[in-house]
């Protein structure tokens, strides 16, 4: 498969786009998935991949909690109420846009109302 990343210039703000190819494992279920990676890729390969892959993902997590932790954390951990508040706050806000939709009413026709 191929797809396109960015990435941005710091000096310059450029925004730099390239392709990249990538595997898709072919598969109906988790297994016939891993099972192609493996003949695509080799059991050892897939196993690195994987490993790495474990890696990065209990990396991250880790590096976040202890940001928050420290303080060092630009996003502010929630509570389960503060989490609850803001789903039913976007259920409302998108319960609202779909009557707006529903309407047929464009961002213009919004806007003169105000």
């Amino acid at each position: 498969m191929n797809a396109t990343g960015k990435y941005s210039v710091k000096e310059t703000g450029e925004i730099v786009e390239y392709s990249f190819d990538y595997l898709v494992l072919e598969g109906d279920n988790a297994q016939e998935k891993i099972d192609n990676a493996i003949e695509n890729l080799t059991a050892e390969k897939v196993a690195k991949d994987i490993q790495r892959t474990l890696k990065v993902d209990a990396n991250n997590t880790a590096r976040e909690k202890a940001k928050a932790s420290n303080g060092h954390s630009a996003r502010v951990a929630l509570t389960e109420e503060q989490k609850q508040a803001n789903k039913a706050e976007r259920a409302g806000n998108k319960a609202i846009l779909d009557a707006l939709k529903a309407r047929g009413l464009t961002l213009a026709d919004i806007t003169k109302l105000g």
